[in-house]
């Protein structure tokens, strides 16, 4: 066992505790994909028809999702302050599992817009206090690096679980992915996730929680330097909606076939891990503002310039090197975050989340916007706009409390 503080006492810590956080955070991934590749099937299963009108009737899950995540994170922010954050994840990673077996079973449309956004629910729990989890348990010098390791457990489960979807689907149709695939490892992360999270000892939990509910808000939204971190990381969300847009601009710019944009999807994703693994590493040895300005600036840059690319090998290495300090940018940002605002970690990274779906609204519209009328070009510098937006926020309002 190794020792994390916690309110200035001692937290045993299992040496599983930061990859169970990682599965955890992994399986709120899954579900996803059900949005993103099975529309048709969707379309067609409950409505018979995948003409344009039946599937974007199913896309409304997505937005009911959406619409959860962002009214659960609100609320997490009070309940973080009630509850322990261990129980408060559990529950998180309890609504994956439920949502995986209402929607297996939903026998019309309207369950299925009952239980798909309990993902929504479960992805934004998970997500604020596992980092919340990590920010109260682990030594100040260990935090970075765990939390990269959380963040690379999400992005794996896109690179993962878009193959193993279409592999399933195509053997069994595209309910058996939830009952073969999402349901297992969700169960797996709630079970781990139960015996590995140490609980928070009794007095430290009173410690916690004598604070008032508004009061935990206050420190956050009162703070300006924790402002800056929660606006710069919804322009940040928004300049990362650049990977929604990406297949169909290779696909129409350079005339990439489908399964070459699968395979390059992948490339990028697995990249996009790495660099959040390698960007763990180099939060304590730049510094956490430092780290975040430069990677976040970087970034909006290079996703500007994809766009700009007049050949598709320079586009393709603009791309990789973009996701790299993308992955930097995402392992860093967190790590900045949870420092704000001390004694309301759960508060603030609730908050966060919040913060981010905004963000991806954000990115959605007007990246529809400008692609609608003016094409690519104006799309990546919409981006790489909201890029140095973020940037800029940070680097003149935020302030590394570890320094």
């Amino acid at each position: 066992m190794s020792e994390g503080a916690f309110a200035g006492e001692k937290v045993p810590v299992k040496r599983r505790f930061v990859p169970s956080l990682a599965l955890a955070f992994f399986g709120t991934g899954m579900l996803d994909v059900v949005a993103s590749l099975f529309l048709v099937d969707i379309a067609l299963a409950f409505f018979g028809s995948s003409d344009k009108a039946a599937i974007g009737t199913a896309s409304q899950i997505v937005a009911f999702s959406s619409a959860a995540a962002v009214t659960f994170g609100l609320l997490n922010g009070f309940l973080s302050i009630r509850f322990k954050h261990k129980s408060l994840l559990l529950f998180g990673a309890l609504c994956i599992v439920v949502g995986a077996v209402g929607s297996f079973f939903a026998p019309s449309f309207f369950f299925l817009q009952i239980f798909y956004p309990l993902d929504g629910i479960g992805t934004i729990v998970v997500g604020a206090m596992a980092f919340a989890l990590i920010g109260g348990i682990l030594p100040l010098e260990k935090r970075p690096r765990a939390i990269s390791w959380v963040v690379a457990g999400a992005i794996l489960s896109s690179a993962i679980g878009f193959p193993v979807a279409g592999f399933i689907a195509g053997i069994a149709g595209w309910r058996s992915f939830l009952l073969w695939y999402v349901l297992p490892i969700s169960v797996v992360a709630l079970a781990l996730a139960f015996f590995s999270i140490p609980l928070v000892p009794a007095k430290q939990q009173a410690e916690v929680g004598r604070g008032a509910y508004f009061g935990s808000f206050k420190q956050v939204l009162l703070n300006k330097s924790a402002v800056a971190c929660l606006v710069g990381n919804m322009f940040l969300s928004a300049a990362g909606v650049w990977s929604f847009f990406a297949a169909t601009f290779w696909r129409l710019q350079f005339l990439l076939s489908v399964q070459s944009v699968a395979v390059l999807t992948l490339g990028v994703v697995l990249v996009y891990a790495l660099g959040s693994l390698i960007g763990g590493r180099l939060v304590n040895r730049v510094g956490r503002k430092r780290l975040v300005v430069s990677t976040w600036l970087l970034r909006g840059v290079l996703i500007a310039a994809i766009v700009f690319m007049p050949e598709f090998w320079t586009a393709l290495a603009m791309s990789f090197l973009a996701t790299l300090v993308g992955g930097f940018a995402v392992a860093a940002g967190p790590s900045l975050s949870i420092e704000q605002a001390p004694k309301s970690r759960g508060t603030m990274m609730s908050v966060s989340g919040v913060f981010g779906s905004l963000g991806a609204t954000l990115g959605v519209s007007a990246g529809g916007l400008a692609l609608s009328q003016f094409g690519y070009q104006l799309l990546g510098l919409t981006f790489g706009i909201f890029g140095v937006a973020a940037a800029s926020i940070i680097y003149f309002l935020a302030k590394d409390p570890c320094r």
